[in-house]
């Protein structure tokens, strides 16, 4: 008798434990996708930032790594590509980016944009130290995040990235704030060299071959 009440006290005393929001789903990776983003500064960019995922895909350390080129959609002009992974269980990483058409800028350690384990909570903050570089990702929280596609997303999840240079226009050119949607990962994106937001204009997928 005297065990069960223990048990029960030990019981009546356990709060439930939140381990944190799983982030993978909030960057996915599957199938063709291909979005069209304007920019905030409508008086100084008045051409749309289109972001393509290219194929073929990468297998590094056991992750997928996939490209995703960003480009000039009036020009055609050729901006940057980077270079992610979003594995369940290992969260959400960059390993090497490009500016414009120059060569790939791979990281001796892959930049963990979330916490290694896929899991995150409020104001919760990674670092990740390399090549010269002091990269600090924070989960800011979730926020409202309405898009000019014509969807007013609520709950989006603002993830800020500092590469630690302290300076919002230099740097590469995946440094910012992030609002990531599940399915569709990136709704607004504040990127290194911008004073204003990109905003989801147009979105595709479609199911891999």
């Amino acid at each position: 008798m005297f065990l069960s009440l223990a048990l029960l006290a030990a019981c009546e005393d356990t709060a439930p434990t939140f381990l944190g929001t799983t982030m993978s789903p909030y960057f996915p990776m599957d199938g063709d996708r291909q979005a069209e983003y304007n920019n905030e500064d409508v008086d100084n960019v008045t051409w749309q930032l289109f972001v393509e995922k290219i194929e073929p895909t990468e297998r590094v350390n056991d992750e997928e790594v996939v490209t995703f080129e960003w480009s000039n959609g009036d020009s055609g002009e050729l901006v940057g590509a980077v270079k992610w992974s979003a594995t369940s269980g290992e969260g959400i990483k960059i390993h090497a980016y490009a500016d414009g058409t120059g060569d790939f800028i791979t990281f001796d350690t892959p930049v963990l944009v979330t916490d290694d384990d896929d899991k995150m909570n409020r104001n919760e903050s990674v670092t990740t130290e390399t090549n010269g570089y002091t990269f600090v990702s924070t989960l800011v929280g979730p926020e409202n995040c309405p898009v000019d596609w014509g969807l007013d997303w609520e709950n989006c999840l603002h993830i800020n990235l500092d590469d630690g240079d302290g300076d919002d226009m230099t740097g590469p050119i995946f440094a910012g704030d992030y609002w990531l949607v599940q399915r569709y990962g990136p709704a607004w994106m504040q990127l290194t060299g911008y004073t204003e937001k990109w905003n989801l204009a147009h979105y595709d997928w479609e199911a891999a071959e």
